[in-house]
């Protein structure tokens, strides 16, 4: 079991080759080359965590428990369902899986926000700003209008940090919004340190809507910051963003 019951591992004793099947996978065609050793394995790093993400996302703790039953053995090859063969990368697949399966997360920042007349997006390039100013250096800025929700997801599995922000939609939460929270909801994520922010024009619903997704999915901690504007963000509001951004940063960095 990684991410449904009849995926199945076969180890050949006299290769030491593991036949994994969905385990240690990831998107991409093979492009000519077969073994990691053939082709640019940079190219598939970042699409390991996508499919990580997305297919396997919520299944950590069966993931951890095939690990321990791979422990022991001489492993040369990994031939996944998807992807290349791995061989000279077999370790370094195996720790990503590790990692990711154990919810740890690089040191960077995943901001994702819809916005429909500027005013959100607004506060998510001064948060941004204010991140670099501060020394995080892996920043990746989605507009969930735009940005497919596997890429979204691929990222906030990757990096440590996680603000979102979004505007009142119908006194709800803006609905690209909805399907990220929805679907970090779904996967279980852990360990990640959160901030929000959001704007309205007369009901302040949005931020509301966010934390209150974040609780149900265990995310919320005591020390996570929310910023809401009403229209367009005043100075004391891009006053308010620099902060919480301080305050990711600084438990980022510490």
């Amino acid at each position: 079991m990684v991410h449904w019951p009849e995926t199945m591992m076969t180890y050949v004793n006299e290769r030491n080759v593991l036949f994994s099947g969905d385990g240690f996978g990831c998107f991409g065609a093979i492009n000519g080359g077969v073994i990691d050793s053939e082709t640019d394995v940079e190219y598939y790093i970042p699409e390991m965590y996508r499919y990580y993400s997305n297919i396997v996302g919520k299944y950590g703790v069966f993931v951890q428990k095939a690990l321990a039953k791979l422990k022991d053995l001489k492993i040369d090859y990994i031939c996944s369902t998807h992807g290349p063969v791995w061989h000279d990368e077999v370790k370094r697949i195996g720790g990503i899986y590790d990692k990711l399966s154990r919810y740890e997360a690089e040191t960077g920042v995943v901001i994702v926000y819809g916005s429909m007349y500027g005013n959100t997006e607004e506060m998510a390039e001064a948060i941004a700003s204010r991140l670099a100013e501060k020394g995080i250096k892996n920043i990746r800025v989605h507009n969930a209008s735009y940005s497919h929700l596997s890429y979204i997801l691929s990222d906030i599995f990757r990096y440590k940090g996680l603000i979102i922000g979004a505007p009142t939609y119908s006194n709800t939460l803006y609905p690209p919004i909805e399907s990220v929270m929805q679907a970090i909801k779904t996967r279980e994520l852990k360990n990640r340190v959160v901030a929000t922010f959001g704007s309205y024009t007369w009901a302040p619903q949005a931020v509301k809507r966010i934390n209150s997704v974040l609780e149900e999915a265990k995310m919320l901690t005591p020390d996570m910051v929310s910023v809401e504007a009403k229209q367009a963000p005043s100075a004391k509001t891009l006053a308010d963003c620099a902060a919480l951004a301080d305050s990711v940063a600084s438990q980022l960095l510490s």
